[in-house]
């Protein structure tokens, strides 16, 4: 048995989990969630539901929205504790709220209008969107602009904070944001190229940071208490609520210290270089090639969504979108670094 991880922290692959109806391709999975039933939210940029849902076994329950119709570049997923989905699209610069039927319930931003790039002003290829406890939703608005913003529960812009940089507070590509409700809706940010997670107040007052990432692409908590992070850099780190290292797997590029955070490029020569968009054929089972989004369930049962090769009309099949399961045992196998190649693609 293959095991990822380190102890007590260790997962088991779960191949062939999504029993998709026939003949669908995840092409790409944009995103990934799980509702307070375990069901299993698929975020994809295939032909057909570009929303696929998933019960705990695995088994498709239904799914809704085209790409071309209803979304245009599908981001980001989140699922609230009322059941209604919340979607960003980089392509239309819009967030949206959706019951699980896909209705739509609420837009926010004006479809295919974008604000002035690194203007402040929502929204410029918005790359998440969560909901607090009191119904305010906060969206992360990542690739065109440097900001998160908050919105009322009817979409009413609140404020805003941000701006591009590496300072306290500023990002250079915020990539999600999670709101955690059960401790008085912090903020948790998740600054990719800075290679770091910030977390705020529910006001945007900065708290702290978590460093030593690789590319932080997705952040989640587990109810375990434990967060969960998906780093572009062909990894998953499992860190605890002070930030420290529990587990972590996956192939690692070029260490955070030999990266120049303004560029995003590597200072020092590295084995594995991993500069902005590049990411890597299918590494195999358990593995990654570009994680671009997590999120946990209450079993602790683990799933990593990628981004990686649409553009080669490639379907990555099972590794679009990984389920991994703890796992217990005083005998495991442990997986050793591999040496892949290499792609460029945008994302």
């Amino acid at each position: 048995m293959k095991v990822f991880g380190s102890a007590p922290y260790e997962f088991t692959v779960v191949e062939g989990f999504f029993k998709r109806p026939k003949g669908w391709p995840f092409v790409e999975v944009a995103d990934v969630a799980v509702d307070k039933d375990d069901n299993v939210y698929v975020f994809n940029r295939g032909p057909y539901n570009a929303v696929m849902i998933f019960d705990k076994a695995g088994n498709y329950l239904n799914g809704w929205g085209r790409i071309g119709h209803d979304f245009i570049v599908p981001h980001g997923l989140s699922v609230g504790s009322d059941g209604v989905i919340y979607t960003s699209d980089t392509g239309d610069h819009t967030v949206r709220c959706w019951d699980r039927y896909g209705r739509l319930l609420l837009t926010i931003g004006q479809p295919l209008v974008n604000s002035p790039i690194q203007s402040g002003q929502p929204f410029n290829k918005p790359t998440h969107l969560a909901v607090a406890s009191n119904g305010d939703f906060y969206a992360s608005d990542g690739y065109g602009n440097s900001h998160i913003h908050c919105f009322d529960s009817s979409g009413r812009h609140r404020f805003s904070w941000g701006g591009r940089g590496s300072g306290p507070g500023q990002f250079d590509t915020i990539h999600s944001v999670f709101v955690d409700i059960d401790d008085d809706d912090k903020i948790y940010a998740a600054d990719r190229y800075n290679n770091r997670v910030q977390f705020f107040t529910s006001n945007g007052d900065f708290i702290g940071e978590w460093t030593g990432l690789n590319l932080a692409n997705d952040v989640c908590k587990g109810r375990d208490g434990n967060f969960y992070v998906a780093e572009l850099d062909h990894r998953v780190s499992i860190l605890n609520s002070k930030g420290e290292l529990l587990s972590r797997w996956g192939d690692v590029g070029v260490d955070v210290d030999d990266v120049d955070t303004g560029s995003g490029l590597p200072t020092a020569p590295s084995r594995n270089p991993m500069i902005r968009g590049r990411v890597k054929h299918d590494p195999g089972a358990g593995l990654f090639g570009a994680p671009h989004g997590i999120a946990v369930d209450s079993g602790g049962n683990l799933y990593v969504a990628e981004v990686c090769e649409a553009f080669l009309g490639i379907d990555r099949g099972d590794r679009s979108v990984q389920k991994f399961e703890p796992v217990s045992s005083d005998s495991v196998v442990h997986v050793p670094v591999l040496e892949t190649k290499e792609i460029t693609i945008p994302n």
